[in-house]
C-alpha cells in the first residue's frame, strides 16, 4: 500500500527483495538529503583553511566535537525512541509521540548549549588547551536548540519515508550555510565567530521551515504522558552515543593539550576530508537502515535480510575506502590547498574507523530484538576503556597516527563483542567473497601506513568493482534457513 510519497510504508514491507529495494531507494534519497547536508563542512574546508589561522582551526576543531556531544545530549536518544515507537504504535498516537520528543529535547538542548557557552567563554579552561576564550559562545545555544529540533523533524520524515521533503530542507540549509559563511568570514572578515554564526543562522532557518511544514503532525497536548517510555528507551542509547562520540572528543582535546592546538587543527582537516566517506555512504546508508531495521526484525526472514544488508555494507565500505586511498593526494590538495603526505597514515586509519562504524550497525542489528538498550552503555564503556588504555603509549610512539590507532583499537574491540552478542538473537551468514573485500581494504590501509603511498590501490579498486560487483549481489533464489521471531 503506497505511503504519502508513493513508496510502500515500512510496516507494510514483506519479503527479502522488498526490504532490499526499500533500502536502496531510501539510501539514494538520503544521499541527496542528509548526504548533501553533511558535505557542508567539507565544502567549507577550503574556506576555513585559507581564512583561519592554525590556532583558530584547532579551536574550531574543539567547538565542532563539543557540538556533537551537546547535540547527542540534547536529543536524549529520542530519535531512536521515536523510530522504535513509530513501528510499535498506530498512526493516531504518533503526533503526541513527536510532540513529547520535541518538548523534552528542547529543554535538554538549551541546557547543553548553556554549558558549552560557559566552557568556551572561560579563560582558565581554554588556557589548559593553549586556546583563546570564545566570547561568542552564546551562539552555541540557539545552534544546539535548532539542530536538535530539526533532527527530530527529519526523523519523522525518515520514519514515514518522505525523503523528498528531507532533501528540500537539507539542501536549503546547505545553501544558506555556504552563502552566510562566505559573507561573514570572507566579506566581513569575522573569522571563527562568523563561521559559528553562519551555521547557527542557517540551521535556525531550516528548523523554522521544518516546523512550518510539519506543524500538522505535532500534537503537544497529551504529549508528556509518553515521556517516560520514550526516555526509558532513549536515555541508554544517548549515554552510549555520548560514550561513542567521546572518543573523537577525547582525541581532539588530548591532541590540543598533549601535542598542540595546531595539531588539533591538522586533525580537523583529516577528519573533515574523511567525512566524505560519511557523506557518500555511511550517513545515508545508516539513516535509511535505521528507518527499516525494526520492521525487518519483526519478519520471519529477518536473518536473511540482515545477512544481505551486512554483506552489501561491507563491500560498499571496502570499495569506497580503496577509492579514497587512491585519490587522497588530490583530495587534500583540492580541499586544504596541500597534498599533506605526512597525514596519509592518519587519513587511512580514520577511513577504516568510519568503515567499521558503518558495518557495525547491520552486523549487530540482532541485539535490537531484545527491546532493551542497556547494551549501548556497556559496549561503549568498553570502547572508551580501550582508548584510555592505548592512547598514551601509541601517541608517544607515533604522535598523531598513534592517537588515531588508539581510536581504531577502541572501535574494533566493542564491535566484535556486540556482533557476537547480536548473533545469538539473529544469526547472520556472510559470504566469503564479502569478507575478502573487507580484508583487501584492511590490507590497503596497512600498506599505506607502511609505505606511505600505494600505487596499486587504484588497480585493486578496479579489480574489486569488476570481480565482486556480481558476487556481492544477493542471490535470492538460494534457499536459506530464516530465523523465526521468538
Amino acid at each position: 500500500m503506497p505511503g504519502r510519497n508513493g513508496t510502500v510504508a515500512p510496516d507494510r514491507l514483506a519479503g527479502v527483495p522488498a526490504f532490499l529495494e526499500a533500502l536502496r531507494r531510501d539510501y539514494v534519497g538520503y544521499l541527496l538529503a542528509l548526504g548533501t547536508l553533511s558535505l557542508g563542512n567539507l565544502l567549507l574546508l577550503p574556506l576555513i583553511t585559507a581564512c583561519l589561522s592554525a590556532a583558530e582551526l584547532g579551536l574550531y576543531s574543539l567547538v565542532v566535537t563539543a557540538m556533537v556531544q551537546g547535540t547527542t545530549f540534547g536529543l536524549l536518544g529520542l530519535k531512536f525512541a521515536y523510530l522504535y515507537h513509530y513501528a510499535q504504535h498506530d498512526e493516531s498516537e504518533r503526533p503526541a509521540l513527536l510532540g513529547a520528543c520535541l518538548l523534552l529535547s528542547g529543554c535538554a538542548s538549551v541546557a547543553a548549549g548553556l554549558l558549552l557557552w560557559a566552557v568556551f567563554a572561560t579563560p582558565r579552561i581554554m588556557a589548559f588547551f593553549d586556546a583563546e576564550p570564545l566570547p561568542q559562545g552564546w551562539l552555541l545555544v540557539p545552534a544546539l536548540l535548532s539542530g536538535c529540533v530539526q533532527t527530530l523533524l527529519l526523523t519523522e520524515l525518515r520514519a514515514a519515508r518522505q525523503i523528498g521533503l528531507s532533501s528540500l530542507i537539507a539542501i536549503a540549509q546547505l545553501v544558506a550555510m555556504l552563502l552566510l559563511s562566505v559573507l561573514l568570514v570572507v566579506r566581513f572578515d569575522a573569522g571563527l565567530p562568523g563561521l559559528i554564526a553562519a551555521g547557527a543562522l542557517a540551521q535556525g532557518l531550516a528548523c523554522l521551515a521544518g516546523l512550518s511544514l510539519l506543524a500538522g503532525r505535532i500534537r503537544l497536548r497529551g504529549a508528556l504522558p509518553h515521556a517516560r517510555r520514550l526516555l526509558r528507551y532513549g536515555l541508554p542509547l544517548m549515554a552510549g552515543l555520548m560514550l561513542l562520540y567521546s572518543l573523537d572528543t577525547l582525541a581532539r582535546f588530548l591532541i590540543a593539550a598533549v601535542i598542540s592546538i595546531e595539531a588539533a587543527g591538522r586533525f580537523l582537516i583529516v577528519a573533515q576530508i574523511a567525512g566524505l566517506f560519511e557523506a557518500l555512504l555511511a550517513l545515508p546508508f545508516l539513516t535509511a537502515w535505521g528507518g527499516l531495521v525494526h520492521h525487518a526484525l519483526r519478519r520471519p526472514e529477518a536473518s536473511i535480510i540482515l545477512s544481505r544488508v551486512s554483506g552489501q555494507a561491507i563491500v560498499a565500505a571496502a570499495l569506497l575506502l580503496l577509492g579514497f586511498l587512491a585519490v587522497q593526494d588530490h583530495l587534500f590538495r583540492l580541499l586544504s590547498h596541500d597534498a599533506a603526505p605526512e597525514l596519509a597514515g592518519a587519513f587511512a586509519l580514520l577511513l577504516l574507523i568510519k568503515a567499521i562504524q558503518l558495518v557495525k550497525s547491520p552486523l549487530s542489528a540482532g541485539i535490537l530484538r531484545t527491546g532493551t538498550t542497556g547494551w549501548a552503555v556497556q559496549n561503549n564503556l568498553l570502547m572508551v576503556a580501550v582508548f584510555l588504555l592505548t592512547f598514551f603509549p601509541f601517541s608517544r610512539l607515533w604522535v598523531l597516527e598513534g592517537m588515531v590507532t588508539a581510536m581504531l583499537c577502541a572501535n574494533i574491540v566493542p564491535m566484535l563483542t556486540l556482533t557476537a552478542a547480536a548473533h545469538r538473537h539473529c544469526p547472520q551468514r556472510i559470504r566469503p567473497q564479502v569478507w575478502a573485500a573487507g580484508l583487501l581494504a584492511v590490507s590497503a590501509v596497512a600498506a599505506t601506513l607502511w609505505f606511505g603511498h600505494v600505487p596499486a590501490v587504484p588497480l585493486a579498486a578496479l579489480l574489486l568493482v569488476a570481480g565482486l560487483a556480481f558476487l556481492s549481489r544477493p542471490d535470492l533464489r538460494t534457499p536459506e534457513q530464516a530465523t523465526p521471531l521468538p
